[in-house]
């Protein structure tokens, strides 16, 4: 058991919590993940495509369940009109549901709160505005080995007041 599985498992014994106890033992791990993803965004008849890096780091509660933060930052923006637009950056934090639907093939789901940043140029000036949305995702994910996969999702990172932010990503994971 690693020392996040104690540290949960001690907390249980301490509060006669039963269920989370039982899922802590159950498989225990933390996971890395990078990958890239393809936005959309959109919002007052404007669409555009910018793309955002991103990292996952998650630690998976029982084989079924994960608890996942994660962190985009801008890779290249997209224009309208002149101006430059680019999801600067990004930040969350998720709970992810996953089922093994043949050898070394899952689904999953996640949904969570993001906070982003949008940053619109044009010549010497720039703004930026940021706010957070309630955030999910389906995707596949694929076990090359026992420690690496891949996966496969598409995500809506934004959506509020007519706006959105969303897109696919693939990315590359570790288990520890």
């Amino acid at each position: 058991m690693n020392i996040f599985a104690r540290i949960l498992f001690v907390g249980c014994l301490g509060t006669g919590a039963a269920l989370p106890c039982a899922a802590a033992g159950n498989e225990g791990g933390i996971h890395v993940e990078a990958g890239y993803t393809q936005l959309s965004l959109s919002g007052d008849g404007i669409s555009l495509k910018p793309a955002n890096a991103l990292v996952r780091v998650g630690y998976d509660i029982t084989s079924n369940f994960s608890a996942e933060l994660v962190g985009t930052a801008s890779v290249a923006s997209d224009s309208y009109q002149g101006v430059s637009f680019k999801v600067d950056n990004g930040y969350g934090a998720f709970l992810k549901g996953q089922s093994e639907i043949l050898p070394n093939l899952e689904l999953f789901a996640r949904a969570g709160w993001m906070r982003t940043t949008l940053t619109g140029s044009f010549m010497v000036r720039s703004a930026s505005a940021s706010d957070s949305s309630f955030a999910y995702g389906v995707g596949v994910q694929y076990r090359f080995t026992k420690n690496w996969y891949g996966q496969m999702d598409y995500a809506s990172y934004y959506d509020k007041g007519g706006d959105s932010i969303r897109g696919p990503s693939i990315s590359f994971g570790y288990r520890f």
